[in-house]
C-alpha cells in the first residue's frame, strides 16, 4: 500500500489561513466585530499565537480578509464572459451573478452586520467599503471604460456610471432581502437586472 504524499509547508499554511478565516467569519457574523478578538479566534482554531499572528497581524487585518473573501466572489461575478458577446447580454449576465452573491446567506449576513457595527466602529466601515462595494464598482468601471474605448458606450465618468448601475441592480430586491421583508425569486432578480441594464444603456449608448 502506497502512502499518500504529505502536504508541503505552503499547503499547510494555506489550509491554516483558510481555517482561521472561516472561524473568524463565523464569529463576526454571529456575534459582531466587538467579539471578534484574536484570542477567541485562536480558541476555535487551536494552535499557537505565533501561527495566528503570522497569518494576520491584528483584528483589523483579519476583518479586511473576511470582507475581501466575499468581495472576491463579487469580482468574479462581474467578470464578463470570455467570448464577449452583445453588451446587453453581457451586462445582464454580470448583474444577475452579482446580485446572486449579495443575496447569498453570507453576503446578507455581512451586510446586516456592517450596518449594525458601523456607528460604533467607523474605521471598520471604511475598511468594509474600500474592500467591498468600492472594490466592486472600481472593477466594473474598468469594464465600462474598456467598452467606452471601443466606442460601444458613451459615458463621461466610468466610476460613477459603475456605482449607479450596481445601485440600480440592487434596488429594492436587495433591501427587501436584507430586512427579511420578502424573499426575492430568481424572476425578481432577473427583472431588476434587466431593468437596470435597459436604463443604463438608454443613457450610455453612443
Amino acid at each position: 500500500m502506497t502512502e499518500e504524499p504529505k502536504p508541503g509547508r505552503a499547503g499547510r499554511d494555506a489550509a491554516k489561513r483558510e481555517a482561521i478565516l472561516v472561524a473568524a467569519t463565523s464569529l463576526f457574523l454571529r456575534e459582531g466585530y466587538g467579539r471578534l478578538t484574536m484570542d477567541r479566534v485562536l480558541s476555535i482554531v487551536g494552535g499557537s499565537k505565533r501561527t495566528l499572528y503570522r497569518h494576520f497581524a491584528n483584528r483589523d487585518e483579519l476583518f479586511a480578509a473576511i470582507v475581501t473573501n466575499v468581495s472576491d466572489r463579487v469580482l468574479a461575478a462581474l467578470e464578463p464572459e470570455p467570448d464577449g458577446g452583445e453588451i446587453r447580454e453581457t451586462m445582464t449576465s454580470m448583474g444577475v451573478r452579482y446580485l446572486d452573491v449579495l443575496l447569498s446567506p453570507e453576503g446578507l449576513a455581512l451586510y446586516r452586520a456592517m450596518v449594525a457595527q458601523a456607528p460604533s466602529f467607523p474605521d471598520l466601515a471604511k475598511t468594509f467599503f474600500a474592500n467591498g462595494p468600492g472594490r466592486a464598482s472600481g472593477h466594473l468601471a474598468e469594464f465600462i471604460e474598456s467598452q467606452r474605448a471601443l466606442g460601444r458606450l458613451q459615458v463621461d465618468n466610468s466610476q460613477l456610471a459603475a456605482s449607479q448601475f450596481l445601485g440600480a441592480v440592487r434596488g429594492d430586491v436587495h433591501l427587501a432581502a436584507v430586512l427579511s421583508a420578502r424573499k426575492p425569486t430568481k424572476a425578481d432578480c432577473r427583472r431588476s437586472v434587466e431593468q437596470a441594464v435597459a436604463t443604463f444603456l438608454s443613457g450610455a449608448r453612443p
